[in-house]
């Protein structure tokens, strides 16, 4: 079986098709958006192993207005009904499939950082080597997200900023959309490149932006220490030529 939605802003169409136990979704790459597979059930395990995406959770968690409702979708994502999961600026999208096997196409959306917010935290992170190790090493320490909060950009998500859509029409946080926050704290578990890239800026990019700035800062460095150095050899009263 074959089913299409639109995919919203971008234009994009979703085919997602029956592949067993989950639906299957496929979009093109344009570097700036990922998709990962379906990923296996949950049973025995929580969604969530480190700090940012406990954090994660908790945003959905005290947003959501009925607690049966994330109930359910714990329990589909544990029994692996969600499909694969597409991460892009602004949204992240999956197939999400009923006990009946009935497909509901589900989005969650949280919105991206500005040019001026992406600007200081790219300052924050420049400004310390060992939060460029820890990225690459696919951590976030506590440290990069307070220096990121001090200049006012907040990385994670806070209540009321995981906004839900579904094809099953529902207004608020529904089984489907709670099981995609759930498989999506599996992956930011692993990498919190995903959340970087929900909030504007993928993986590549990123770390591009992050190289050039600190080129540009070390020949500053670098030039700056060659006038003073200069400054110092000119005897007084002698103008440097």
């Amino acid at each position: 079986m074959t089913d299409t939605w639109d995919a919203g802003d971008a234009g994009d169409t979703w085919d997602t098709e029956d592949t067993g136990d989950t639906g299957d979704i496929r979009a093109a790459h344009d570097g700036r958006e990922r998709v990962f597979e379906a990923l296996p059930p949950a049973r025995g395990r929580g969604f969530a192993r480190t700090w940012w995406g406990r954090a994660w959770l908790k945003a959905l968690e005290d947003t959501a207005l009925d607690g049966e409702q994330l109930g359910r979708g714990r329990k589909h994502a544990r029994e692996g009904a969600v499909g694969a999961v597409a991460v892009r600026p602004g949204r992240i999208t999956a197939v999400v499939r009923d006990r009946d096997r009935t497909p509901h196409r589900s989005d969650v959306l949280l919105q991206e950082l500005s040019d001026a917010e992406w600007e200081r935290l790219l300052d924050v992170v420049a400004d310390r080597s060992g939060h460029i190790a820890a990225l690459l090493d696919r951590d976030m320490p506590p440290q990069l997200v307070e220096d990121a909060a001090a200049a006012g950009v907040e990385l994670l998500p806070g209540i009321g900023d995981l906004e839900p859509r579904c094809g099953c029409e529902a207004w608020d946080h529904c089984p489907h959309t709670a099981a995609l926050c759930y498989q999506v704290a599996r992956l930011l578990d692993e990498d919190p490149f995903v959340l970087l890239l929900m909030r504007g800026r993928g993986e590549r990019e990123l770390l591009d932006d992050i190289q050039a700035r600190s080129v540009a800062r070390a020949a500053r460095r670098v030039a700056g220490d060659a006038a003073e150095e200069a400054a110092i050899r000119v005897p007084e009263g002698v103008p440097a030529r």
